[in-house]
């Protein structure tokens, strides 16, 4: 499992809390807890499992959620700066490699994203 998150604390999280108007600190308070839990799961797991379940962060602008589910699913929410949550769009979008579709570019928007980030070790 490979678990991508904006670098709690990086620029890029700031600007994303002044754009969305929090107070500072809201958003990279709630990454870096939502990283915490996985690492002590991490932590708890058998020495074969826990490599398995990778940590990186980035520091860029957010544009997308991406979650691939099996290799072949996918489930994308634009990040809109003025609609959050249920009020952004979710795009549920399945592989088919038969026909040139919007899996490939989502599957390589996480892909290049995860080859500029960095291991989560602190």
């Amino acid at each position: 499992m490979r678990c991508l998150f904006l670098d709690p604390k990086g620029e890029a999280i700031k600007a994303r809390e002044r754009e969305e108007s929090y107070t500072d600190g809201t958003l990279q308070t709630l990454t870096a807890l939502n990283i915490s839990m996985l690492t002590r799961l991490k932590s708890r797991l058998a020495p074969e499992a826990a490599k398995r379940l990778e940590i990186h962060v980035y520091d860029e602008t957010i544009r997308f959620n991406i979650l691939i589910v099996d290799g072949t699913t996918c489930v994308v929410q634009p990040y809109l700066p003025a609609a959050r949550g249920v009020d952004s769009p979710t795009l549920v979008i399945t592989d088919n490699t038969a026909a040139d579709g919007l899996f490939p570019v989502f599957d390589q928007v996480f892909t290049s994203m995860w080859g500029g980030a960095n291991p989560y070790d602190r």
